[in-house]
């Protein structure tokens, strides 16, 4: 089992059964392994690993001029992830400027596959379907365009102080569940009165109602029962079944 920032993960109390591989790389290291292929003066193409913090990449290329991926400053995990799960804010997504990836089969074999190969749609990839994953992301291929690095940044910092002003900051494991069509789901389960609501040491935030945060003593089995509570009485007041985001990870029996 491959972890890469940890984000969108639950892991269940009883744990991974097997050998766990934690893969980060922090923004030097990453800054080592991208490599730019292309530069035609008005686009680029890129290559980026898995490893690299979403954050910095995000940063990295505002402050490079590449437009399209200013959305992701501040966002947590890495970038491997954010390809698997088609991560995205502000209307933008990674399958938005993402050419393709580079990965390894379950045989060991080197894989290149484009963009399609992952019928990427909201917040879901062909990847995010498997258990086990048929494949581990070792890096994304990516093309942009060139803009203002300027007014890029300035781009960056307005979305990494929202997220800073609107999001709470303490122990989760991001956005629980996805948002349903033409509306929001921290808007519906907060609409619906749940925020406070607690499960053992799991709680509906304050900040944001979209988030279960760790008050220092949650268990993944609160977690599970917190977010049932939630859908059921989002289910009760309008209708709407929210879907989780996250995925579950470990034994579950």
């Amino acid at each position: 089992t491959i972890f890469g920032g940890g984000s969108n993960l639950l892991v269940s109390d009883r744990g991974v059964r097997g050998l766990v591989l934690l893969v980060r790389r922090p923004g030097r290291a990453a800054q080592a392994g991208l490599e730019v292929l292309e530069d035609g003066g008005q686009s680029v193409l890129v290559r980026v690993p898995a490893a690299a913090p979403t954050n910095w990449f995000g940063r990295t290329a505002a402050e490079r001029g590449w437009v399209g991926m200013a959305w992701a400053v501040g966002l947590p995990g890495n970038v491997g992830g954010a390809i698997v799960n088609n991560a995205g804010a502000h209307a933008g997504e990674m399958q938005d400027h993402l050419v393709g990836f580079r990965g390894v089969g379950a045989d060991g074999a080197l894989v290149e596959h484009s963009r399609d190969w992952l019928q990427p749609r909201y917040r879901w990839t062909t990847i995010k379907g498997q258990q086990p994953k048929g494949v581990v992301v070792l890096d994304g291929l990516f093309r942009f365009t060139r803009g203002a690095a300027p007014e890029l940044a300035v781009e960056a910092d307005a979305y990494a102080a929202h997220r800073h002003r609107t999001q709470p900051t303490g122990a989760c494991a991001g956005s629980i569940f996805k948002n349903p069509t033409d509306t929001y789901a921290g808007l519906l389960i907060e609409q619906t009165g749940l925020k406070g609501l607690r499960v053992g040491g799991a709680v509906v935030s304050d900040k944001h109602a979209n988030f279960i945060v760790n008050d220092g003593g949650a268990t993944a089995a609160d977690i599970v029962a917190l977010m049932e509570r939630v859908q059921q009485e989002v289910e009760r007041r309008t209708d709407v079944r929210l879907e989780p985001e996250i995925e579950r990870t470990g034994d579950w029996s």
